[in-house]
């Protein structure tokens, strides 16, 4: 496997498809092989992508276009904290437009269990969306940030959109406060769902806070990889985040590391010094923030 990148400062939708087709053209992937695929961006909250928590709307919109262009059934879909894959869309200004495009807007509602692999009981049995077999493919499509929990956010934790509902908060709640323990959920969520591709919204990162909250930064990049994993070590290596404070690559053992590193070598990139990274808090839920997390949802009409 390898990551490409693709070097872009604005959100024209006609750049993003020119760049995406080739940074596609680089994988062993033919379009035409599918009739259907689903869109996953970063929903984290139904909010207005000026706040360049989400991924922004024009990148998502764009790769629809480029797979429509193939004949690709084409559908978004994601759980958000609060909200839902429509009220983004509609904050997002693009609505409208995918229904009149006929793109698919998704839901995730429906359970699919699986076995996961990680040092905890809790953790043994868990869940994704099931909407995910409605398709031939999911393509990844997840916005790179800091995050006040996880160091950062990528591919691989994007993919933790696809547990459904008040699910993702419980496992921060139920986690032990354990990092460590929760990178392998995390790697767990990400191998269940299983993504053919997986291209970042690097164009404008955000870093000082996230998930949320934070200011935006010209990354000016566009990172495409089959793997989640590699991605994310491309993505720190270009903003300088340092790979071993991280939960996630702290949770890999010694040769998947040294995978890692081979695979991203020869990416031609200028290491960021001036990018930041967000102030820490637990990566456990207290009581009171479950409590309002459900009120909260109830209140927007979130599930």
């Amino acid at each position: 496997m390898a990551v490409y990148l693709s070097k872009q400062s604005t959100y024209s939708r006609e750049a993003i498809k020119t760049a995406t087709a080739d940074l596609i053209a680089h994988f062993d992937i033919s379009l035409s092989d599918f009739s259907s695929i689903l869109l996953k961006p970063n929903f984290v909250v139904s909010e207005s992508h000026k706040r360049g928590s989400t991924t922004h709307p024009d990148f998502y919109m764009a790769i629809a276009e480029l797979l429509m262009d193939h004949g690709i059934s084409v559908s978004i879909g994601d759980s958000p904290a609060f909200g839902s894959t429509r009220s983004t869309l509609k904050r997002h200004s693009v609505y409208k437009e995918c229904l009149k495009k006929g793109i698919g807007i998704v839901e995730f509602k429906k359970t699919e269990e699986f076995e996961a692999v990680n040092e905890s009981k809790k953790f043994r049995k868990l869940t994704v969306a099931a909407e995910l077999k409605d398709f031939d493919a999911v393509i990844n499509l997840p916005k790179l940030k800091v995050h006040q929990q996880f160091v950062f956010t990528g591919a691989t934790k994007n993919l933790y959109g696809c547990v459904t509902g008040k699910r993702k908060a419980y496992r921060h709640f139920v986690c032990e406060n354990n990092p460590l323990l929760f990178a392998q959920m995390i790697l767990s969520n990400a191998a269940a769902v299983k993504p053919l591709l997986h291209i970042g919204d690097g164009i404008t990162s955000m870093h000082k806070k996230g998930p949320r909250g934070g200011e935006p930064y010209p990354l000016h990049s566009i990172l495409a990889s089959e793997s989640y994993l590699e991605l994310d070590w491309a993505f720190c290596n270009i903003a300088g985040i340092p790979q071993d404070i991280t939960p996630l690559f702290n949770a890999l053992d010694d040769a998947e590391i040294e995978a890692l590193i081979k695979a991203t070598e020869a990416i031609p990139f200028t290491k960021r010094d001036d990018f930041l990274l967000s102030p820490e808090s637990p990566i456990e839920f207290s009581a009171t923030h479950m409590i309002r997390s459900v009120w909260k949802s109830l209140k927007t009409g979130s599930k």
